[in-house]
């Protein structure tokens, strides 16, 4: 293998690969990643076994192989060149770099025989859908994944596919992030569903750009993403994912409209002096939203903002950990915000002022008697 390219397009790919490798005492293969290069390109493959990725980049290539070397030993190699350029080798199982200023190095590799194939799938339903919109709503939903591994379905992000629409949404049972997204193209399939792992989510917020599209194909317990020369493929979790329509109030006694900023501010320093429940609360009163939040070894912190186009039966005064609270603010887009509850012990909901693609639910912190 014989391969030439700037260091920026390969620095670039490796660091998408790396992320993909894995850390087993038994194989250790999978912390390498395995580069196969051809006629003028390059493919750069990483897995833990789990999920995978292959890299696709162009350059000058005059020697067809391959060759499996550690990820972490020539990331942190190419961190020190400052060449523009940069030319791989591989000979007799290992990888000679080189650069115009005269550096050489040589990476010892694992035979690439040893290495993973790539994971195939065979695709049942393959839909295409908008790469900035897909990655901005998995950015929104995600602070909602479950950390525990309690409950397997609630740890991935609910992908529902209908003819015109992906639904995403993710819980934790404390708060609800819903987003639709409209497919550039219908589906003539019926409708289907699939559970993503979060870390293949977080990987493609990191990863998707500004690319038209993304090709997404599902088959048997697998998901594969295509989009600018790279393809990540993953299993998806097993489990089903509750019927969480009636979660979602349609109905309030009480809905008032927020100046975001306001309010993103005043719950930013109320949290300072929140109790270890992380415990803020809100009073909706008249015209005025009455924050507060109180510590006994830290103090006592009160503010009030105002509340337009106010509708409600009675004041009502609900407990919210703050930093659910937060995540909910922060996904939304508009400078004025939706909100409606109906109780101190139900659930609250959140969402932009116009736009109602994006849904945010979260639980009160239930009051004691």
């Amino acid at each position: 293998m014989k391969f030439s390219c700037t260091k920026e397009k390969l620095t670039n790919s490796l660091s998408i690969a790396e992320r993909f490798t894995g850390k087993n005492i038994t194989l250790p293969i999978l912390g390498n990643v395995l580069l196969n290069g051809g006629e003028n390109y390059l493919k750069i493959t990483a897995t833990n076994l789990e999920y995978a990725v292959q890299v696709t980049l162009t350059g000058k290539g005059s020697k067809n192989g391959e060759v499996s070397i550690p990820a972490k030993v020539v990331t942190s190699l190419l961190q020190s060149i400052h060449d523009d350029r940069i030319d791989l080798e591989e000979k007799q199982g290992n990888l000679y770099l080189k650069t115009a200023s005269s550096r050489e190095s040589k990476i010892n590799g694992l035979p690439p025989a040893d290495f993973p194939n790539f994971p195939q799938i065979k695709k049942t339903n393959t839909f295409l859908v908008g790469s900035h919109a897909l990655r901005e709503a998995l950015e929104r939903v995600l602070p909602a994944v479950s950390s525990s591994e309690f409950k397997p379905e609630f740890t991935g992000i609910f992908c529902k596919v209908g003819t015109t629409a992906l639904c995403l949404v993710a819980t934790d049972t404390f708060r609800l992030a819903e987003e639709k997204i409209s497919l550039p193209q219908k589906i003539n399939t019926p409708s289907f569903s699939f559970i993503l792992p979060r870390n293949v989510a977080q990987e493609l917020t990191r990863i998707l750009g500004e690319e038209e599209s993304v090709s997404v194909s599902v088959g048997e317990n697998q998901v594969l993403f295509e989009t600018g020369g790279v393809r990540i493929i993953s299993r998806l979790i097993d489990g089903n994912f509750p019927e969480y329509g009636a979660i979602i109030p349609v109905q309030y006694e009480m809905t008032s409209f927020l100046n975001k900023d306001e309010l993103k501010n005043a719950i930013r320093a109320s949290s300072i002096f929140a109790s270890k429940l992380s415990e803020v609360n809100l009073t909706f009163q008249d015209k005025i939203l009455q924050i507060t939040s109180s510590n006994p070894e830290v103090g006592e912190y009160k503010t009030s903002i105002p509340i337009k186009n106010t509708a409600f039966k009675k004041p009502i005064a609900i407990n919210f950990n703050h930093r659910y609270l937060m995540d909910g603010i922060n996904s939304l887009t508009e400078d004025e915000i939706f909100f409606g509850c109906n109780s101190e012990n139900t659930p609250s909901l959140l969402r932009n002022r116009e736009g109602d693609s994006f849904t945010y639910v979260v639980m009160p912190i239930r009051a004691t008697t």
